[in-house]
């Protein structure tokens, strides 16, 4: 399996992999200007150093899709890029207006975190004592 150029979460990728002791070290090795903060990453996956590792895959996407891709292959790693593409994707909600029934919000809500909404802010105007127009941004 290699993973293309276009793949647009390859440094998500590298963020699954790096639990992986075989993986961190040969990444370490690989990159030792960002050594510690994978090491960190490894200990601690919400700290700040999590953008630092996305930040060095990124710009330095093909050097680091060659790394990826070989690890993969010589160590027959398996990995799930249709499960990391639905843990990562987006639905863009700029723009939209939705109908909601008030009675009906929480449901709603759970919708949008379930859909992965991504939008800047919303505002609600209200139509009658039933429903609310929801206007994304």
């Amino acid at each position: 399996m290699n993973i293309d150029v276009n793949y647009p979460f390859i440094s998500k990728v590298f963020l699954e992999l790096i639990p992986n002791e075989q993986f961190k070290t040969e990444f370490q090795a690989f990159a030792p200007e960002i050594y510690a903060d994978i090491q960190s990453f490894s200990t601690n996956p919400n700290c700040s150093c999590r953008g630092k590792v996305e930040a060095y895959v990124n710009n330095n996407k093909l050097k680091c899709l060659d790394f990826l891709n070989n690890f993969i292959q010589k160590n027959n790693t398996l990995i799930s890029l249709d499960e990391i593409t639905k843990r990562y994707i987006v639905k863009p909600y700029a723009g939209v207006v939705e109908k909601v029934k008030i009675s009906e919000w929480q449901a709603f809500q759970n919708r949008l975190i379930q859909e992965r909404a991504n939008y800047r802010a919303f505002s609600t105007s209200k139509i009658d004592d039933e429903y609310v127009n929801v206007f994304f941004l």
